[in-house]
């Protein structure tokens, strides 16, 4: 099993403008039948958010990548949560598009950026 544990807020990045969406793509790139992954998001006033979907190795419905589109980001912090049910390492490519009010693309964090946030 893998979990990421990560605390979100609009000044994540440190930049001019606040994160106020962001998108979150999840590959599988494992050689196993497929994984199941939970994302959720969880603040001092109670869950924010839940997706639960499986991720396979092949393409179509059940295919090797998801993405969950427009998650709200505040300025109060809250916690996301990505765990998996493969105990298999690098079974999983994390991307979080962090975009501002206007939409536009502030930063994209990659799992290896995303574990040097949490150091």
């Amino acid at each position: 099993m893998a979990a990421y544990l990560l605390g979100i807020h609009e000044n994540l990045l440190q930049m001019f403008a606040p994160v106020k969406y962001m998108d979150i793509e999840l590959a599988y790139v494992g050689s196993e039948e497929g994984v199941d992954v939970f994302v959720g998001g969880t603040g001092i006033h109670g869950e924010l958010y839940r997706h639960l979907f499986h991720l396979g190795s092949g393409s179509g419905a059940a295919g090797g990548n998801h993405v969950i589109h427009n998650l709200d980001v505040s300025a109060e912090p809250y916690e996301l949560r990505i765990i998996s049910n493969s105990s298999s390492p690098y079974h999983l490519v994390i991307r979080m598009y962090c975009r501002s009010i206007d939409g536009q693309t502030l930063g994209i964090l990659s799992e290896y950026q995303m574990i040097k946030l949490a150091d």
